[in-house]
């Protein structure tokens, strides 16, 4: 059975949060495309990190944690083909 993109999201999430632990994820953009043959969720957002230093939440500004996100995951296979940090 094919993934849905709300089950895609919740995978993508809970992904990221195991990568990054306690980030904000924002999905600015979700696409079924194919790819060789395969179907590919194609996501895109926002994630928000948390800051590693206690000082620099003082110091740096929240934006400066801020990156955008492509996460692609096979529908079929319900995993995590690739993803990438911008």
């Amino acid at each position: 059975m094919s993934l849905t993109e709300a089950e895609a999201h919740q995978l993508a999430k809970n992904f990221l949060l195991g990568e990054h632990y306690e980030s904000k994820i924002d999905f600015t953009n979700c696409q079924l495309i194919d790819k060789d043959n395969t179907q590919i969720y194609l996501l895109h957002g926002k994630i928000t990190m948390r800051s590693r230093s206690p000082m620099s939440r003082f110091v740096s500004p929240k934006s400066a944690n801020q990156y955008q996100f492509k996460i692609e995951i096979d529908a079929q296979q319900r995993n995590i083909v690739s993803y990438e940090i911008i």
